[in-house]
């Protein structure tokens, strides 16, 4: 299939793409987002003074890291307490801030906590709520708490192996050891055992917790109370850190572990505390020889695992899907576009497959799409999820990694569709369309619940269409008839419940964004959250307009001769995809907003439509 890059014949840029329009949606977020390019911005000016006040270029100099170089991830996490059942939270290195309620900026930290995540990695228990009870019980984790990933690492002792030694809700507790040297050794296994070599005088007990039971070396503790420059509008001398804000209380003893870190083995003092894990280093560089362990990133591989490493990658390649019936001549089948002369052909099916959405990840393996198709049924749309593996035999090819998703022990009759099926951003739960219950209503399922009862949205038995997250994951936008045409609509979900049984939410604060005589259908939200794209049909072709979010009101960006449909936004949320029919078939075309150029991307004789680029 031959490309070539040129301007489209017949399109026109609408002139109401005045300057100024063009400003508001070329602004760059002012927040993070996950998968917009933004992730390393600060979820909330709170969560940059937190950080400021001991990694900052300001004061740092020579001494380790305590959050880490920067954020990496934001995310809505559900929480009971929080606002609508979720609260903003934000990953670091070394470990998670988090804002249980956005309203409160009392204290020194204002409203800023710092998860307990060293406990939910020991006992594997998911905490969902202020209730300490109330948790999602998962395996505990088998990633190594010093050192080296697990491939690289495989003798580490993980978090699951301090079970057995530490403060959960077990009273567990050590004796009290003032005045001995740490000579005790952890393996893999939670076995302990004894190398007198390794006791010093810098692993001397010289404090004991009386609440939690657990002996502290000198050289943690003194690392816990250093004083040292920090910034807190100015930059002052004082203690660093705060540190039962910063660490929590311990939960373990400190043992000596052999951990793989770069290309040798060495000997590493760990101790696990609520919230970070210290690690001692005697062969390390002043100023590093302690430090924080990456509990961030540990937690993140353990609650994320499909999400990949986002501290140590790039952002993930957002690929430009379209659905074609160029090979087929009858149903579609998707289509990659690689570039100028360049469009591979990645599904093979006997019925119609087209995409919707992504699962992204930092882990190219680890890419998803998320389709409708007919391929084990003529007559009825179904969702599957698609990777990325393509088998060749010959003149044969087929998928390799599909999984279907549409929740046939649950379906009423043999006539229902599911299709249009959105991921959340951080891949966790699953939005789409249905007519399970009567009417086109959005339903909500955990993406790992395959077999769980969707969870019905909306009702009224009208159709909806076309959901599409925020890329905070707190919201919804979609389109709808309910009112006699197609409006574009949003609404805020609120969850009672989100763990591996399944999320339980409702939509709250709905509202009708647009409010006129024509449709409006294929919404799709801009990366930075901040405008819609969608096609609307005043003049009875379809026309490509964006609605902004933050100003209120909408402005047309592409309108020709035929219908210009199907809009969806590349990762920098700078050009729109879209298909035209323009010059007498469906072509697969891009719109740069900040440029204004449109491109012709496929050229050909079939019917090339349904674009899907980032979101």
């Amino acid at each position: 299939m031959s490309t070539t890059w040129l301007r489209r014949r017949g399109a026109r840029l609408v002139a109401g793409l005045a300057a100024g329009a063009m400003a508001l949606s070329v602004i760059a977020s002012t927040g993070a987002a996950p998968f917009d390019g933004a992730r390393m911005r600060f979820a909330d000016e709170r969560f940059a003074r937190v950080w400021s006040r001991t990694d900052s270029e300001e004061v740092r100099g020579g001494r380790t890291w305590y959050w880490g170089p920067g954020p990496w991830f934001d995310d809505a996490e559900f929480y009971r307490q929080g606002e609508n059942g979720l609260r903003t939270v934000q990953y670091f290195d070394k470990a998670r801030m988090e804002l249980n309620n956005p309203r409160d900026r009392t204290g020194a930290n204002q409203g800023v906590t710092n998860g307990l995540l060293v406990k939910e990695l020991v006992s594997g228990r998911l905490q969902l709520g202020d209730d300490p009870f109330d948790v999602d019980q998962r395996p505990p984790a088998d990633v190594p708490v010093a050192g080296n990933p697990r491939n690289a690492n495989p003798s580490g002792p993980a978090y699951a192996a301090f079970a057995g030694v530490a403060t959960i809700d077990n009273g567990y507790r050590d004796p009290q050891r003032i005045g001995e040297r740490i000579a005790a050794t952890i393996d893999r296994g939670g076995n302990i055992s004894l190398r007198p070599d390794l006791a010093s005088a810098a692993t001397e007990i010289i404090q004991y917790n009386t609440i939690t039971g657990h002996n502290i070396p000198r050289v943690f503790w003194e690392f816990m109370n250093q004083q040292g420059p920090i910034f807190d509008g100015v930059v002052r001398r004082g203690p660093v850190v705060d540190w039962l804000f910063a660490m929590g209380l311990p939960i373990t003893d400190a043992y000596w572990t052999r951990a793989q870190i770069g290309g040798s083995e060495q000997d590493v003092l760990v101790q696990l505390f609520e919230r970070r894990v210290l690690t001692y280093v005697p062969s390390n560089p002043a100023g590093y020889k302690v430090e924080m362990g990456n509990v961030g990133q540990h937690y993140f591989q353990w609650r994320y695992p499909h999400l990949g490493t986002p501290w140590a990658a790039p952002e993930p390649r957002a690929m430009l899907l379209y659905a074609s019936n160029l090979d087929t001549g009858r149903h579609w089948e998707l289509y990659r576009y690689d570039g100028p002369g360049i469009s591979q052909r990645i599904t093979f099916n006997n019925e119609e497959t087209v995409a919707f959405s992504w699962r992204r990840s930092w882990d190219p393996g680890q890419l998803r799409w998320l389709v409708d198709s007919r391929r084990e049924d003529p007559q009825r749309r179904q969702l599957y999820e698609f990777g990325p593996v393509t088998v060749y035999d010959g003149d044969k090819a087929w998928n390799a990694d599909v999984r279907k998703l549409s929740f046939d022990v649950f379906l009423p009759n043999a006539g229902v569709n599911d299709y249009n099926a959105s991921y959340s951003p951080d891949g966790t739960k699953i939005v789409f369309v249905s007519n399970r219950a009567g009417g086109e209503e959005l339903f909500l399922v955990g993406a790992g619940q395959i077999t769980t009862m969707p969870l019905q949205l909306t009702t009224g038995g009208c159709t909806n269409e076309t959901p599409t997250w925020s890329p905070d994951g707190r919201s919804l936008y979609w389109t709808s008839n309910c009112d006699g045409d197609f409006e574009l609509y949003r609404a805020d979900l609120a969850y009672d419940q989100d763990s591996q049984g399944g999320p339980f939410a409702r939509l709250v604060n709905q509202r009708k964004l647009t409010d006129n005589s024509t449709d409006d259908r294929f919404a799709r939200v801009a990366p930075d959250g901040r405008t819609i794209a969608y096609a609307a049909n005043p003049s009875g072709n379809w026309d490509i307009y964006i609605y902004d979010l933050t100003m209120g009101g909408s402005y047309a960006v592409v309108s020709g001769p035929g219908n210009d449909e199907a809009p969806t936004w590349s990762p920098d949320g700078q050009a729109i995809a879209y298909a035209s029919d323009g010059d007498g078939d469906y072509e697969i075309y891009t719109l740069s907003l900040h440029g204004r150029q449109i491109v012709q991307l496929t050229f050909n004789t079939a019917q090339d439509r349904w674009p899907l680029w980032a979101q």
